[in-house]
């Protein structure tokens, strides 16, 4: 049985589909490059640690499905971090992403508004 592939971005199932992958095969989650990494990274550890928040931050940016996450987030008005910013009830939250620099702020809003 197929999964459905509808939920991966145009760009995503675009790049599959040119590599010759079904893109029913498999959800977009599994291409998550936090794919295994402790979930309590993108919850309580992102808000104790800027350290730690700063390597979540770089992971998300090299994530291919950083779009299709911060939607998951946004559109289940979810709390922790989804497509690179911390989300409260899928909203933005200022004060836990301000360790971000504006450098890195601007190239994770351009990958999941979907500039990049």
């Amino acid at each position: 049985m197929y999964k459905d592939s509808t939920k991966f971005h145009s760009d995503t199932r675009s790049i599959l589909e040119q590599l010759g992958i079904d893109p029913r095969d498999f959800d977009w989650q599994d291409l998550a490059a936090c794919e295994g990494y402790p979930t309590n990274f993108f919850f309580e550890d992102y808000e104790r640690d800027t350290r730690l928040a700063a390597q979540v931050d770089a992971l998300c940016l090299s994530c291919p499905v950083a779009r299709e996450c911060f939607r998951l987030g946004a559109d289940n008005k979810s709390t922790g971090v989804f497509g690179g910013f911390y989300l409260n009830n899928g909203e933005p939250v200022k004060t836990r992403n301000a360790h971000k620099t504006p450098e890195v702020a601007q190239k994770l809003a351009a990958k999941v508004l979907g500039n990049v």
